[in-house]
């Protein structure tokens, strides 16, 4: 292989390696907002799912109503035997909010349970589920900010992505243009 040859495959292999680090940086960051989602639901279950189990409610007295087409704010809804809604402070369309039958399942099943539940579009939940006796206690908080700094951070990368591939291909050309420039002044030299 030729100098020139040594040098593009040079860049082809630092732009896999560069496109293979920062999508692992994006997926890694991603993976952290995500999960970091559950904390806010983890806590409020776990107290409201306490307090249950002592016969009290003073949390869900507590909190005020949240709108969940509108609030970012943390929520909590407890399900009966039935998977019916019986209290909390989450509603969706004025009623107290409904998830599939299959994530109260899981938890029944597990002790415990999360997803992502998305009621309808634009409106995301990272959620938590508890059992608590015969019941099951949802905690939640809207994806909405997680999503939005995910999504920066990606625009970020995308951008030094975008640099990285231009400075290997301006190297590239670079080491090219120069090595002919020099092969063509020695061969003039050599001519003399």
């Amino acid at each position: 292989m030729n100098r020139n040859g040594f040098v593009l495959a040079g860049a082809a292999a630092a732009a896999v390696l560069a496109t293979v680090l920062l999508g692992a940086v994006y997926v890694t960051a991603q993976q952290i907002e995500r999960q970091g989602a559950d904390d806010a639901g983890w806590r409020l279950a776990s107290q409201v799912a306490t307090e249950l189990a002592d016969g009290r409610s003073d949390t869900l007295d507590a909190l005020p109503r949240v709108d969940l087409e509108t609030s970012l704010a943390p929520f909590v809804v407890v399900f009966d035997t039935a998977d019916a809604a019986q209290s909390g402070n989450g509603y969706l369309g004025g009623e107290l909010a409904e998830v599939p039958k299959g994530v109260l399942d899981a938890a029944r099943a597990q002790g415990r349970n999360h997803v992502s539940w998305q009621p309808s579009d634009g409106v995301r939940f990272a959620t938590v589920e508890m059992r608590a006796g015969d019941n099951v206690v949802l905690a939640g908080q809207s994806l909405a900010p997680s999503e939005s700094r995910t999504d920066e951070l990606g625009i970020l990368l995308l951008a030094a992505w975008a640099v990285t591939m231009l400075v290997l291909v301006a190297g590239a050309l670079a080491f090219r243009l120069l090595g002919r420039a020099g092969g063509a002044a020695a061969a003039s030299s050599g001519n003399r």
